[in-house]
């Protein structure tokens, strides 16, 4: 039997998590840096810290620092600012 060695077992840590203020989608008001930026997280980590600042009231975004490409983002669901 062979291996399928092509499945890497331990998320690439190739994260990018933030947190801001405003919309990142329309980039309106997006002028200055985020309130939190963490880069090279897991997948599961960036996800992880994006629900966490959406729940005190920040934009939470994950993007792939490969790509560029945002991977998911919630809107700010508390009002912890």
């Amino acid at each position: 039997m062979k291996l399928d060695t092509g499945i890497v077992p331990v998320d690439e840590q190739t994260y990018h998590a933030v947190a801001t203020s405003r919309d990142p989608r329309t980039d309106e008001g997006m002028q200055g840096t985020p309130a939190c930026d963490v880069v090279n997280q897991s997948r599961i980590r960036a996800v992880q810290l994006a629900r966490k600042w959406a729940s005190e009231g920040y934009w939470g975004s994950v993007y792939n620092q490969k790509t560029g490409e945002c991977v998911i983002d919630y809107a700010p669901k508390g009002d912890g600012r």
